[in-house]
């Protein structure tokens, strides 16, 4: 008796008895010949969907040549065991659905391969060569993503795509085409920061250009934008699925006819890894069963990674608290910013909001804007303290001016706007509130004025940006004991839109750090992500924080700061001193402070900052206290002239040996003279060596 010629009783079993090696080549979904170049097929949509296997492999040979008979044939037994039933490989799943999504995410995984065929050498070595670390690699590139787009880096890709095309254009011909469409050359901070071409910023209007001479730029809805589908054709060439696909519009490459006055002054340095958005674990679980799929090709004799490798996945833990990691501030520059902060607040921050408010009022009387007072006019309406201060204009940027970049700034820092000084006054206060609270930049940018405060004035109230696990999305109200100076800056924005509002310039108070309306308008805006980061760029430029090798200037962002605490005490040891840090936290014992940073920063922000400490130390040559730090990284690495390490790539180095174990820094408290003393201590663990 055969499986195909069961009694009418047992027919259910035929699925558990048919042959394994025919099972795995047929598919509910699957409407073509298995081995068929081209397939087509349907899950239950209006309209049938087909795909290509000739592909292209690093060896200019085609996946479906005789040569690469078994590479196909593994990776179409691993498209269709996707969509199987985990438990016997002989069913489809349930679920239509679950089918579905499945079937993408075997499809991502196949996509990456196919585009990264150098990476694997899967001409050479088929599936089998896909080891442990490839794997984990996949697994970690896939499962640890937010989308398909990232997953084959498709803005990378374009970015690769744009460095070909300059060495095919002339310079004189992307000039002229930036000459003709200034507006290409406008590149601004949101841009900047999002920027994951691989190219500088400060070729990004020559990428423009570049796309604009090739065709790959259109002009619509008063936007230049990439044409994504053309781009996809030719990016995802050698792919399944992702050549069809709709892929998103390039935020760093769309521009419109804004002026200049978006701009920073500099390019900023980057401030982080990589992207660092959460990933679920339930998309890291799915992709991991996905891969686990590959074991399926072992039970019908065809050429797959190792079983060793593929347990290797299932045993990988996901990284998704560390999607990226986030760039130390030098702490020079943070302490000067600290500094300079406060003083622009004890100085200016009270005549500045009053004569911003006078301003309103007048607007309110006459009807006017406030970009329509200068001169004579401004300076009869601005406290005299502003006035002295060099205030001449409301705001450099009316609709109509347009400066050269380098006539603008010289002019805001020369105190010719009051509109910019607000700006620069909101971000002092964001800096200093957002290094002594140590809050997220979403709690940060939530902060409401008309509630920010208890009525006690000690405590900041804030809703926390990670409380909203099994509480149907509801976020926690929390409340944090907060230091006078940050109080009183805070008080001083309040206290400005409560006038504001009982003038009838606005209509209800707003967020905390809402801001002027840049152009000189009536009114304020509320508090937005990209408002936030532009006051802390406002302040940047205006002090003028440095600027590195490359030219490229430090903007700070509130995730930085979260470790300001951490890093003042850690580098209180080689400045002589906690004063600052005991004034601003009013304590007296080094033990309570180290407490408060214990409690306030997270594990994460507090090792780096641990190892931005000794990072510094090592490469500015105070390495006599850490001696034993040195012979164990000159054992593993060689050398011990830190000077010659990239100071990023040491803090990473002491990152990753306090993460697996190997060194431990903490701080030793101890009594000299019947005073309180403090010291570093970097503890090699014999154990994990």
């Amino acid at each position: 008796m055969t499986p195909l010629n069961l009694p009418a009783q047992i027919v259910y079993l035929e699925n558990y008895l048919a042959n394994s090696a025919s099972m795995c080549r047929k598919a509910e979904w699957l409407l073509s010949d298995f081995d068929a170049s081209v397939w087509e097929y349907d899950f239950g949509n209006k309209t049938r969907r087909t795909f290509d296997w000739d592909v292209i492999l690093e060896d200019g040979e085609s996946l479906t040549s005789p040569k690469h008979k078994e590479l196909l044939e593994g990776l179409k037994i691993f498209l269709i065991a996707s969509t199987k039933n985990a438990n016997d490989m002989f069913s489809e799943t349930n679920s239509s659905t679950k089918r579905h999504l499945s079937f993408i995410q075997a499809g991502h995984i196949i996509d990456h391969l196919l585009l990264n065929t150098n990476q694997y050498q899967l001409a050479s070595y088929g599936l089998e060569g896909l080891g442990r670390n490839e794997l984990i690699h996949l697994l970690k590139k896939t499962g640890e993503s937010n989308d398909v787009d990232e997953i084959l880096d498709w803005e990378p890709s374009v970015g690769s795509l744009i460095k070909e095309m300059f060495g095919c254009i002339s310079h004189e011909s992307l000039e002229r085409v930036l000459i003709k469409y200034p507006a290409m050359r406008v590149v601004t901070p949101k841009q900047e920061d999002e920027n994951k071409l691989g190219i500088s910023a400060s070729e990004i209007p020559n990428a423009r250009a570049a796309l604009y001479i090739s065709g790959f730029y259109h002009h619509t809805n008063n936007q230049w934008q990439i044409k994504a589908h053309q781009l996809t054709k030719i990016v995802y060439a050698n792919t399944l699925f992702a050549k069809n696909g709709n892929r998103h519009l390039i935020l760093t490459l769309t521009c419109d006819n804004k002026d200049f006055f978006e701009r920073r002054e500099y390019p900023a340095v980057r401030v982080s890894t990589c992207s660092l958005e959460d990933t679920s674990s339930h998309r890291f679980f799915a992709y991991q069963s996905a891969l686990y799929r590959f074991g399926y090709l072992h039970e019908v004799g065809v050429p797959a990674p190792s079983a060793e490798s593929i347990s290797a996945v299932m045993s990988h833990e996901a990284e998704l608290g560390e999607r990226g990691r986030f760039r130390t501030l030098p702490s020079a520059i943070a302490l000067e910013s600290m500094r300079n902060a406060i003083e622009f607040h004890l100085k200016h921050g009270t005549h500045l909001i009053n004569s911003f408010c006078k301003l309103a009022l007048h607007c309110v009387q006459t009807g006017n804007t406030p970009r329509s007072c200068q001169g004579t006019t401004l300076a009869k309406i601005l406290r005299k303290e502003t006035v002295a201060l060099g205030v001449t204009k409301a705001t450099l940027m009316s609709n109509s001016a347009k400066r050269i970049k380098e006539e603008y700034f010289s002019e805001f820092r020369a105190n010719s706007s009051l509109l910019e000084l607000v700006r620069v006054y909101i971000g002092s206060v964001q800096l200093v509130v957002g290094a002594l609270m140590a809050r997220r930049s979403g709690e940060m940018i939530d902060l409401e004025a008309a509630n920010c405060l208890d009525s006690t004035e000690q405590w900041l109230l804030f809703l926390n940006r990670k409380s909203t696990k099994r509480t149907f999305g509801i976020r926690h109200m929390q409340a944090r004991p907060i230091e006078p100076i940050a109080v009183a800056m805070i008080k001083n924005l309040v206290r400005m839109q409560k006038i504001l509002k009982r003038i009838g310039y606005i209509k209800d108070m707003t967020s905390l750090f809402a801001v002027p309306c840049p152009r000189g308008n009536r009114g304020i805006k509320k508090c937005t992500k990209e408002n936030f980061s532009r006051s802390l760029d406002y302040f940047c430029d205006y002090f003028e924080t440095s600027t590195n090798k490359a030219g490229e200037r430090y903007y700070i962002r509130q995730h930085q700061l979260r470790r300001f605490f951490a890093m003042l005490f850690f580098h209180s040891c080689s400045f002589g001193g906690l004063e600052t840090l005991q004034w601003m936290l009013a304590h007296t014992n080094r033990r309570h402070v180290w407490n408060y940073i214990t409690e306030s920063v997270p594990g994460t922000e507090l090792m780096s900052s641990k190892s931005q400490h000794v990072a510094e130390q090592l490469h500015h040559g105070g390495i006599e206290s850490y001696q034993n730090l040195r012979s164990f990284l000159k054992a593993r690495h060689g050398a011990d002239d830190f000077l010659l390490w990239d100071i990023n790539d040491l803090e990473d180095e002491i990152t990753h040996l306090q993460k697996e174990g190997w060194v431990e820094i903490e701080p030793e408290f101890f009594e000299e003279d019947d005073v309180e003393q403090m010291r570093i201590l970097v503890k090699i663990v014999e154990s994990a060596a």
